[in-house]
C-alpha cells in the first residue's frame, strides 16, 4: 500500500458530488503532479488529506503523519514584520510556548539550508523577492521533516527561470530524502520535467499514471482547455 491509498473514495458538498469512487494509490517517494481544470475537485482532495474536509465516503489511508502543506494563497505585504527565519520557525510556535528549543532551532537551519535562504534568514519577508518567498513557504512546510510535501499551485507566481529554480531544489529532495511530493499545476511543462507521475481529476473521476503517459493527456487537457475560452467569449 502507498503513502496514499484510496477506495471507492468520494467528496460531497451537501448534495453536490465533488469526487466519485476515487481509487488512488501513490507510492512513497515519488514526485505526482495533480492536474485538472479549477473545480474538478483536486483542492477538495488535498483537504481532505489535511483532515479539513470530512463530506468524504469510501477509504482514504495516509500512511504518515508528517504531512507539510504549501497552500496557494500567503497574504504577505511588504510591511510583514517577521524575518525568513522567524517566518519559518512559526511552524513551531504554538500554544503557549513562544520559545524554541535546541533541537527545534537546528530543524529551522536545516529547512532554511536546505532551500538556500540561510544567508538570507534576518532579512524580513515582505522585503524578499517572489522567488525568495516561496522558497520560505517550502521551508516552513519542511521544518518538521514531512514524509508528504503537498505544493498548491507553488510556482504560478514565479517566472520561469524561479519555477525551474524552485522545483530542482524540491526534485533534489524528493531523491535524497524519499519524499513523497505532490504538486497541484496547470503547467505541463514543468509536468514533464519534474514529475514521475499524476493524478488527473476531471468529472468526479482521477485518473492515475505515469509522466510517459502524459502526451495523450496534455492533448485532453489543451481540448478541454480550448473548450473553456470558447465558452467564455
Amino acid at each position: 500500500m502507498g503513502i496514499i491509498h484510496t477506495k471507492d473514495f468520494g467528496i460531497r458538498y451537501g448534495e453536490k458530488i465533488i469526487l466519485s469512487q476515487a481509487n488512488i494509490d501513490v507510492p512513497a517517494g515519488r514526485f505526482f503532479a495533480v492536474l485538472g481544470e479549477n473545480g474538478a475537485g483536486k483542492t477538495s482532495f488535498v483537504k481532505s488529506l489535511i483532515h479539513q474536509n470530512h463530506q468524504t465516503t469510501g477509504e482514504l489511508h495516509l500512511n504518515t503523519t508528517r504531512v507539510g502543506f504549501v497552500p496557494q494563497f500567503r497574504d504577505i505585504t511588504r510591511d510583514y514584520p517577521l524575518s525568513i527565519n522567524e517566518f519559518v520557525a512559526l511552524n513551531y510556535n504554538k500554544g503557549w510556548r513562544l520559545w524554541l528549543n535546541p533541537q527545534e532551532k537546528l530543524d529551522v537551519q536545516e529547512a532554511l539550508r536546505l532551500m538556500d535562504l540561510s544567508n538570507i534568514a534576518e532579512k524580513r519577508l515582505g522585503l524578499a523577492s517572489g522567488g525568495q518567498k516561496q522558497r520560505a513557504f517550502v521551508a516552513q512546510a519542511l521544518v518538521q521533516r514531512p514524509n508528504l510535501l503537498i505544493l498548491d499551485e507553488s510556482t504560478a507566481s514565479l517566472d520561469h527561470e524561479h519555477k525551474v529554480q524552485l522545483l530542482k531544489t524540491i526534485k533534489q529532495l524528493q531523491k535524497t530524502q524519499n519524499l513523497t511530493v505532490l504538486f497541484i499545476t496547470h503547467e505541463l511543462k514543468l509536468v514533464s520535467q519534474f514529475a514521475d507521475g499524476y493524478l488527473f481529476f476531471e468529472n468526479g473521476r482521477v485518473t492515475q499514471g505515469d509522466t510517459d503517459e502524459l502526451q495523450s493527456l496534455t492533448m485532453k487537457i489543451t481540448h478541454i482547455h480550448e473548450e473553456d475560452e470558447v465558452r467564455h467569449v
